[in-house]
């Protein structure tokens, strides 16, 4: 199959030509490449940041009025309690059964 298939070579001056280019562009795709990882390193350090900022609170303002995280859970609890209490089963859509 392979051998079907046709092999240009070019002549010599023609390859020094193409060796030339590439040689030429080489300092380019390095430059890119340097780029490109520095864009990464920066990326991900900006991800740290932006995931350490959500986690403590920091990428909204706070409302001091909001019911803190912890009263609000014990609410939940006390509310899922007092429904099982109530024979009412809840689903993990939250719909009733």
């Amino acid at each position: 199959m392979l051998a079907n298939l046709p092999v240009v070579i070019v002549c010599q001056s023609e390859q020094n030509q193409i060796l030339l280019e590439l040689e030429a562009r080489l300092p380019e795709t390095d430059q890119l490449d340097q780029t490109i990882t520095t864009a990464l390193q920066q990326a991900e350090v900006l991800r740290q940041s932006i995931l350490k900022k959500a986690f403590s609170g920091q990428l909204v303002p706070q409302d001091p009025n909001d019911e803190p995280a912890s009263e609000l859970l014990a609410r939940i609890k006390a509310e899922r309690l007092t429904s099982q209490g109530n024979g009412v089963v809840r689903r993990k859509g939250g719909g009733r059964s």
